[in-house]
Parts: structure tokens; C-alpha cells; sequence
């Protein structure tokens, strides 16, 4: 996982417990990942510090000396520095995402639903055991751990599975794993799943914050696919 993106979901509180983990481990041996930590860290604390009202008029006056001092070629460098300030105390009160006009989280939150079983009709009570049945139930119940174990171990590998594991990689937060997974399908000159494919990509791309990749996905499922279309249509107008 991307690193800037393992230090959003540290202060949003929206760490899993297996990138927590992955946090951690970088905090022990990652000496420019603990330095960039403890700096937006004590930014926090700066920011949590103060009352609503001293923020909000302290920020206004840091407004007034940047529009006061833009005119001032002697004061560049004191500018610089109070745009800094301004940009750390807004991104701390309103949240980075609202600072910026798009709150990719929330985007989503809203649209992300894992894709359910439509391939394998698991019949409840079924005495009848296989891989690709413990896949798929593992899959339902959202073990998907052992979905993917059981993917894997399947020899005989239909075109679909890329698919499920890819979904099931991002049940579990790991989104460079389940990206690759979805871009082979998308890439396949035949896939039955191609459409959701570029819905799982826009969203994954939005959870990293990435809006030109994002839109780029958004817009090839709205001109080639009726799957999701309105909700992409949708999405799409909340980026630009």
C-alpha cells in the first residue's frame, strides 16, 4: 500500500488491523516514513489544540497578511510561509479531502460493495464438497483469506477467478493486489466481467486519491458500458 495512503487512514482512524500491522513495521525501519509521521503528528496536535474560534480567527488573519503581502516582492519568502500555515491549520480543520473540494472517502464509502456470486449456485445443505464450491462459500461469508487460498489451489482456473480474487483482495484493504487482479480482466480481449472491472478500478483509484486515473476509468465504463452507468455518470460530476 502506498505509504501517504497508510498515513491518511492512520489519522481518519480507518486503519484495518492488517494495516496497522504494515504501519507499524514501517514506523520501526522506515526512517523518512517515521520522520513524515511525526511531522504531520505534531501538526495534529498543533491543530487539536486550539478552539474553534481561535482557529477560524487565526486563519482569517493569515488570510489577510498572504493578500497584504502577495504585493510585497521582499516579503516572497514570509508569504511562503504563511500559505504553508494556512494550508496545514484548513487541511487540519476542515479535513484534506474538504480542503480540496473532494472527499474521496466518503465517495467511496458511498460506492463500494463487493460483487456478489453470480458464477457458482452454492446449494445450502449440499453434501458435495470442491475447491471452487469453499471458494465461493468462503467468499460469501467474506473470508476472504481463505477464498483466496482456495482460488489459488484450484488447478483447473477459470477466467472468472481473477475476477473474485480480485474483489476479495479488496475486501481485505490490499488495493495494489486487487488492482492488478481487475487489469487483467480489463486488458482480456474476452471477459465476462470486463465492465465491473473499470468500476472496481475507478474506485480503488479513488480510494487513492488518484482522480486522473479515477475519471479515466469512469469514463471508458460510461462510453462502452451499461453496467453502473448512472453511478458513474454521477461520481464522475462529483470529481470535476
Amino acid at each position: 500500500m502506498d505509504k501517504q495512503q497508510l498515513l491518511y487512514l492512520y489519522f481518519s482512524d480507518k486503519l484495518t488491523p492488517e494495516q496497522e500491522h504494515v504501519f507499524k513495521d514501517l514506523l520501526n525501519t522506515d526512517s523518512e516514513f517515521k520522520a513524515q509521521f511525526e511531522f504531520e503528528n505534531n501538526i495534529k496536535q498543533v491543530i487539536k489544540a486550539e478552539q474553534s474560534d481561535t482557529l477560524k480567527s487565526k486563519l482569517q488573519g493569515f488570510e489577510k497578511k498572504i493578500k497584504t503581502e502577495q504585493n510585497n516582492a521582499k516579503s516572497w519568502f514570509n508569504w511562503r510561509i504563511a500559505a504553508s500555515i494556512v494550508f496545514f491549520l484548513a487541511a487540519g480543520w476542515f479535513g484534506y479531502d474538504a480542503f480540496f473540494g473532494v472527499n474521496y472517502e466518503d465517495l467511496y464509502a458511498t460506492n463500494y460493495k463487493n460483487y456478489p456470486n453470480t458464477v457458482y449456485t452454492i446449494t445450502r445443505g449440499e453434501d458435495t464438497s470442491s475447491l471452487e464450491r469453499e471458494a465461493f462459500v468462503a467468499y460469501e461469508t467474506e473470508d476472504y483469506n481463505l477464498a483466496i487460498q482456495k482460488f489459488n489451489k484450484i488447478e483447473n482456473k477459470q477466467p472468472y477467478f481473477n475476477f473474485y480474487k480480485a474483489n476479495s483482495y479488496l475486501g481485505l484493504g490490499e488495493l495494489d493486489k486487487a488492482k492488478d487482479l481487475f487489469k487483467i480482466e480489463t486488458a482480456a480481449d474476452v471477459a465476462e466481467f470486463k465492465a465491473e472491472a473499470n468500476w472496481y478500478l475507478a474506485l480503488i483509484n479513488l480510494k487513492q486519491h488518484n482522480k486522473t486515473e479515477a475519471t479515466k476509468y469512469l469514463e471508458t465504463l460510461i462510453a462502452n458500458y451499461n453496467y453502473k452507468k448512472e453511478e458513474a455518470k454521477t461520481l464522475l460530476e462529483s470529481l470535476n
